[in-house]
């Protein structure tokens, strides 16, 4: 059975989604949760003053700390109508490119599955599976449930 879940986090709905599922597992398999944020700093490298970059990546970073501590809250306040009593949670907030640090933490943590939304927050990734899910979904060795 599993005993660490990844849950790369967005903020969006569908990640939300998942991290309903995640924790259903956690509760049947007894399973960690690993709930990850990441700034994407390869999309900042586009930003050309260097003190704007700075001040960006700390506003995103804050967001990520954010998301991930509201999904904790969530989790300690409702106690997930009864099912994640036990639920041992770890956050991390970092920076990269998505997709890599996702794969990265698979790696690191010893993940046995990943649960992920299907789109992310960007209007444009809408249109299809979600470019970070899409590479996660081709790359990762542990199963990865998209949750839509």
């Amino acid at each position: 059975m599993y005993k660490k879940i990844l849950l790369p986090m967005d903020g969006s709905e569908c990640a939300e989604r998942a991290g309903g599922h995640a924790i259903w597992t956690s509760n049947v398999s007894g399973a960690d949760i690993v709930v990850l944020y990441v700034v994407d700093t390869y999309f900042l490298r586009s930003a050309y003053l260097p003190n704007f970059r700075g001040e960006l990546y700390d506003s995103l970073h804050n967001e990520g700390e954010t998301v991930v501590e509201r999904f904790r809250k969530k989790l300690e306040e409702s106690q997930c109508e009864g099912l994640c009593k036990g639920v041992k949670l770890k956050t991390e907030v970092t920076g990269g490119k998505p997709y890599e640090e996702i794969l990265d933490t698979i790696k690191r943590e010893d993940i046995d599955v990943v649960f992920m939304g299907s789109t992310g927050r960007h209007k444009l990734s809408r249109l299809l599976l979600g470019g970070t899910t899409d590479r996660v979904l081709r790359s990762a060795k542990v199963p990865v449930v998209v949750v839509p």
